[in-house]
């Protein structure tokens, strides 16, 4: 029973390593959304747009964090279908809950 918890905990360490990876090259090819080059107007403009409250006192760094946080924008934009890199993504991450869970491991 020992060798079989390693195996299982080695692969499990394999495909964290894997999973990381894959974050990482995913992250690196998404674009930046440019918040911080645009003005202190030009941000509360978004956020209005938005229909973001409470932004009239907020300093730059709190508006970026409202835009990416708050509600998107609008609605009728159609939502996307993951990509092929996002799907191997979410398949890995539901086997590693699975495994983990099998292992007793939260």
């Amino acid at each position: 029973m020992g060798r079989i918890a390693e195996a299982l905990r080695s692969n499990l360490r394999e495909l964290a390593q894997a999973d990381a990876r894959l974050l990482r090259e995913l992250d690196g090819a998404l674009p930046t959304d440019g918040l911080e080059e645009l003005t202190i107007k030009q941000l509360k403009e978004r956020c209005r747009q938005r229909g973001l409250k409470g932004i009239s006192s907020l300093r730059k760094a709190e508006l970026i964090l409202r835009l990416r946080d708050g509600p998107s924008a609008p609605a009728s934009l159609p939502e996307s279908k993951p990509t092929g890199l996002e799907a191997r993504l979410d398949r890995m991450e539901a086997l590693l809950l699975r495994i983990a869970a099998h292992l007793g491991v939260e």
